[in-house]
């Protein structure tokens, strides 16, 4: 094809090229008593049968059949010539000029006749100009309609394309969601457990009291994660039926954190300088970066003093800082999935805060995170 929603070959267009032109020529040789007449109906049964080339050498061979038609007086092969090439010209003006040829060869016999039969010749002339100003007009306008019609499929495949595209990348960004929520819960609960589990290893000559109490707290632990892990394994799956939702952390739980970090044998000491209620949303943040921080300190640096200090107030920022001493020369078994402090700087992100983590001046590694407070009205 030439351009952009040129008409496809069809065999049944074919078909219909070849019966309207024989039947025309048939009805010449019928008609006509003068050898004159054969050889017009022959020669349009040649012109018939050479547009069944014009798909591929339509620029040439449409102008050579208009051209020899002005002999053969078919108007079969005028219509069929003039709509083929308007459908497949791109350009107005080598339309327009191919309608004048058309019509100027189609009108040669007339302007011979003319003196003879002046009526006749000059209906005839205007007869030939309609036929090929009616063919070109809806040559043309087919040409345009095919090609709104290709522009408007292409622009939905491309549209379709990018709904795929976009639907890919939402289900992306919901694993990854996925995968930071399950990072929170698990990482957490199963570095307390790790903890718990420790102490009993390395103090074996604890009461049988202390033993049940530090099971019970591993399994209690463990009893947690499990179905926290459950519940979000259920939202993947869409049970949202059988796998509730779990309510949302609040401030209350922000402190619970440290106090499980201390049940677990840490030496953190929490500094709450929070007096006003905190919102949801962000206490939801501050848990996540409270959570993050004891984790990391869980895994490598259990034995070392930390602190939590939560500071601020409405129309201010809340500034949460996590951090413990430096270890010297600790080294921890427990698996690290590189994704916690990237989790927990996106949800600070998007909260419109900043975060920051390393080594201190002081010698302790710091996780310090800054939330704008917006003033509840």
């Amino acid at each position: 094809m030439d351009h952009q929603g040129a008409p496809a070959r069809q065999r049944w267009q074919e078909a219909a090229i070849l019966v309207a032109v024989t039947a025309e020529a048939i009805a010449q040789l019928l008609l006509s008593t003068t050898w004159m007449g054969l050889v017009r109906g022959l020669l349009a049964l040649v012109l018939g049968a050479a547009l069944l080339l014009r798909h591929r050498h339509w620029r040439w061979l449409l102008p050579l059949v208009a051209a020899a038609n002005a002999a053969a007086m078919s108007v079969t092969v005028l219509i069929i010539a003039t709509y083929a090439f308007a459908t497949r010209s791109s350009s107005r003006l080598l339309t327009v000029l191919f309608a004048l040829l058309s019509a100027l060869a189609s009108s040669v016999p007339a302007l011979v006749q003319l003196k003879a039969e002046p009526q006749a010749s000059i209906m005839g002339m205007v007869l030939t100009l309609l036929i090929v100003a009616a063919s070109a007009a809806i040559g043309m306008y087919t040409a345009v309609r095919r090609t709104l019609l290709a522009e408007l499929r292409q622009r939905a495949e491309q549209a379709e394309s990018g709904r795929a595209a976009a639907e890919e990348q939402a289900r992306r960004a919901e694993r990854t969601r996925i995968a930071r929520e399950m990072h929170d819960i698990v990482a957490h609960k199963i570095s307390l457990v790790a903890l718990q589990a420790g102490a009993l290893e390395v103090n074996p000559n604890l009461e049988r009291e202390q033993v049940q109490q530090s099971a019970a707290l591993i399994r209690g632990t463990a009893t947690t994660a499990l179905s926290e892990l459950r519940e979000v394994l259920g939202v993947l799956r869409g049970d949202g039926e059988q796998a509730p939702l779990a309510p949302q952390p609040t401030w209350e739980d922000v402190r619970k954190l440290v106090d499980e970090s201390k049940d677990a044998g840490v030496a953190v000491d929490l500094f709450d300088f929070i007096d006003d209620p905190v919102p949801d949303p962000l206490a939801r943040t501050a848990y996540r970066v409270v959570q993050e921080g004891l984790t990391n300190i869980h895994k490598h640096a259990r034995h070392t003093k930390a602190r939590v200090a939560l500071i601020g107030e409405p129309g201010t920022d809340l500034v949460i800082e996590v951090s413990n001493v430096l270890p010297k020369g600790f080294t921890t078994d427990l698996p690290g999935a590189r994704m916690g402090l990237s989790g927990i700087e996106t949800r600070v992100t998007h909260a419109g805060g900043t975060i920051t983590s390393g080594p201190t001046d002081d010698g302790r590694f710091e996780v310090r995170a800054v939330i704008p407070w917006p003033t509840t009205t």
